[in-house]
Parts: C-alpha cells; sequence; structure tokens
C-alpha cells in the first residue's frame, strides 16, 4: 500500500517550493512512496490530490489491488507511456502557462525517458527533486532501519564466503560468483552496485568490478558488497592479501583503518561531514599519505547505495550537519598507492542520539585466515 505519511511530506514541501508534481522514474523513490518496485517504475505525485501510477496494462488489476490506488494509466510502450505522462500534465495545467515537475536527477534517472518527456511536453520546466526529496530520505525511520540491518546481515554472508573461496589460481569473476549466490541465497535481493572483486594492482580501482584476472601469490585484494533487501542497501568493504602481506601492505592497511576508526568517532549528531573528513585526512597526513586522499570518506546509504550526504559526488554536501537516525558509511575512497595496490575498509552505521551504532559487523583484518 501507499505510504501516505511520505506523500503528505513530500506533497507539503512541493506546495512551498511551487513543485507542481513529482514525476517518478527511478527505483527507490517508488519503494520510498509505495513500498515495492516494478521493472520499470513510473508515477506521478502532484502537489494535491492522490498519486497516479503509470502501468503496463497487463499489471492494472494487480496495481490496483496492492497499491489501492485508483487512477492507473496504462500503456503499451514507451511512447505509450510518455503520451500518457504528458495527458496527465496537460490536464493539471489549469490556468498557467508552465508547469514545475520536479524528477530525481540521480544515477538511476533514464535521461533518455526525460529528455521525450521533455520534448514532448513544451509546457514542463524540469528542475532536480533534491530540495524536497533530500531531507525526508537522509533521516530513517525504525522501518527502514531494519531493512538495511537485514542488508547489512547478507553482506556479512557474503563476505565470509569471499573468505572461504579466495585463493590463488581462481579469477576474480569466480569469486565475486560464489560471494552473489551466497547473498542471493541468504534472502538478498540482488546489488545495489557489481560484487567488486578487485586484486593486485586493480585493488587501487577507485571504482570496482570483477574481471577475468587470475588472483596471484601476493596479491591486496578489494572486496566491496553492497546487497540489497526489500530496496534497502547496506555496504560492507574488506581488504586482504594472498599470503603473507609485506611491510608496505601492513603500513597502507594500519594507516586505512586507523582513519576509518578516527572517522567514526566524529559520527555523531551536530558533527558536520567535513568533520569526518579532517580527521581521516590528518591520518593519512601523519603516515606520509597525504597525496592519496580522496575526499568523501562517508556517505549515506539506504535505498539507493550513495545517497546525500555524498561529498565525494556533490562536494558542497560536506557542509551537512548529521542528526538522528541519518545512516551512514565510513570507507568510501580507497586509499591507492601507484605501484602497489589499494587498500579499503567500509562500514555501515546507524547514528543515534548518544551513539553510533555498527549495521555491518565483521573482522578487520588483512591476513587470509582459513581455519
Amino acid at each position: 500500500m501507499i505510504n501516505k505519511s511520505r506523500i503528505k511530506k513530500a506533497q507539503d514541501r512541493m506546495k512551498q517550493q511551487g513543485i507542481d508534481a513529482y514525476l517518478i522514474l527511478t527505483h527507490d523513490d517508488y519503494i520510498y512512496f509505495f513500498g515495492e518496485d516494478r521493472y520499470q517504475p513510473r508515477a506521478v505525485i502532484p502537489a494535491q490530490g492522490m498519486p497516479i501510477i503509470v502501468t503496463f496494462s497487463g499489471e492494472e488489476e494487480e496495481v490496483r489491488k496492492s497499491l489501492g490506488v485508483e487512477d492507473v494509466r496504462i500503456f503499451g510502450s514507451v511512447g505509450q507511456q510518455i503520451k500518457d505522462v504528458v495527458q496527465i500534465m496537460r490536464g493539471m495545467v489549469g490556468d498557467k502557462d508552465k508547469l514545475k515537475i520536479g524528477v530525481q536527477m540521480w544515477f538511476g534517472t533514464p535521461a533518455f525517458l526525460l529528455n521525450m518527456f521533455q520534448k514532448a511536453n513544451p509546457i514542463v520546466d524540469v528542475v532536480d527533486i533534491a530540495s524536497v526529496m533530500d531531507d525526508l530520505r537522509m533521516v530513517k525511520d525504525e522501518n527502514e532501519i531494519k531493512l538495511i540491518q537485514h542488508a547489512a546481515d547478507i553482506a556479512v554472508i557474503g563476505m565470509k564466503t569471499a573468505v572461504k573461496t579466495l585463493k590463488a589460481g581462481i579469477t576474480e569473476n569466480d569469486v565475486a560468483a560464489e560471494v552473489e549466490y551466497a547473498m542471493r541465497k541468504a534472502g538478498g535481493h540482488g546489488v545495489a552496485t557489481p560484487v567488486y572483486v578487485n586484486s593486485g594492482i586493480r585493488s587501487g580501482w577507485l571504482h570496482g568490478t570483477a574481471s577475468d584476472k587470475i588472483i596471484e601469490h601476493g596479491d591486496l585484494v578489494v572486496l566491496d558488497l553492497v546487497p540489497r533487501y526489500k530496496g534497502y542497501c547496506a555496504n560492507l568493504c574488506r581488504t586482504f592479501v594472498i599470503g603473507k602481506p609485506n611491510n608496505k601492505h601492513i603500513d597502507m592497511y594500519e594507516t586505512y583503518k586507523e582513519a576509518q576508526s578516527a572517522a567514526i568517532n566524529v559520527l555523531r549528531p551536530g558533527k558536520k561531514i567535513r568533520e569526518i573528513d579532517a580527521v581521516a585526512k590528518s591520518v593519512y597526513t601523519e603516515n606520509g599519505y597525504e597525496e592519496f586522499y580522496v575526499a568523501g570518506i562517508g556517505h549515506s546509504i539506504g535505498l539507493s547505495f550513495e545517497e546525500t550526504p555524498a561529498p565525494t559526488i556533490h562536494p558542497g554536501d560536506s557542509g551537512i550537519t548529521l542528526c538522528e537516525n541519518m545512516v551512514m558509511t565510513v570507507g568510501h575512497p580507497v586509499l591507492s598507492v601507484p605501484g602497489t595496490g589499494g587498500v579499503r575498509l567500509e562500514d555501515t552505521f546507524h547514528i543515534k542520539s548518544n551513539e553510533t551504532i555498527p549495521i555491518t559487523e565483521f573482522p578487520s583484518e588483512l591476513e587470509l585466515n582459513h581455519n
């Protein structure tokens, strides 16, 4: 069923900002308002009145029943879908020359569909809906925390599988396949980002993949897991070495571990995002790695793997103040040293009024232990 409370809050904000409607084209906000996902989520939330679902004709009966929404517009193709939405918008115009329509400007927004919509709808001015949605989604309710915790438990199962699977002579893709299968078997609903298994010099990549590269003795291996459960994500990242770590591996690892710990200690209501970065960077500097620091050691997570505040994407987010019931990750950028590789540790945390609770809990050890 639709979440009327969330819709009401969004509508109040839209009215305050003169936004006539929110055109939903992404999975995360569709789940946020309607409690379920669809392959092509499309809906319109007007600033006043009930939301309108735009869906395929074969889904109409089920949509009406599951969401309890009377106004369901059906479509048979992308072109028809655009036409339906345009008709809805034209019906809202009234005496206005233009409509201000909010759209999420983030990773999952289908640019081609938005472009088609704008071309077919000259009466519309498209604006970023972030000013409405960011504050709403930054603070998680009790049920959201539970869903993120469930995703975190699945991530731990995935990491345990990775530890058992990792060895010299197999490919990164072999490890990723075992990990993703284990997380699916544990109840995960896919992953928000590909399962990252980056070994050797590839461990220094800022964003990871899993390739056909064979993992070799002496390799650093960065494993980053972001499973989904009912739309919600948790992030868990660890770094291991195949065999005995050398002095450089240990130094990089201990530096990152210290920087992450310092940042976690600042993860409290009232602190600004830039303060988290400042303490982490100071550890890098003290250990001789200042030139390799990438700003943005923490970011919010929830229905998206990276949501506001996300300072690596929007530097202005560094001025955002942490508050109770935000969920943040700490350990986002890799410590990448040319010629050596990279090290990274990342965990997810629930910020409460007087403490910070780890949502992901997994040992932080560089050397693999298969015993």
